[in-house]
């Protein structure tokens, strides 16, 4: 697997999702996205500098906390609208 290329379409992925202002769920929702947030740090330095295990270790970390912070802008969208 090519973490560099993962790496870059979580970091793709995070950008949209960093954009996110929920209606209900605000504080919920902003951890989830500080977290998130350094963990991204940590993977771009990671893909820069980090070697293949610390990119891979990376992007597990990410992979699972974005899908936990999609989930819930999935559902704030579902219970109220656009965001």
């Amino acid at each position: 697997m090519d973490y560099k290329e993962h790496a870059k379409e979580l970091l793709r992925e995070w950008a949209l999702c960093s954009n996110a202002k929920p209606k209900t769920d605000v504080i919920s929702i902003q951890i989830e996205k500080n977290v998130l947030s350094m963990w991204a740090v940590n993977l771009i330095h990671n893909m820069n500098w980090g070697s293949e295990l610390e990119l891979a270790e990376a992007c597990y970390q990410v992979d699972s906390r974005l899908k936990r912070l999609k989930e819930k802008i999935v559902i704030e969208v579902l219970t109220n609208g656009a965001i």
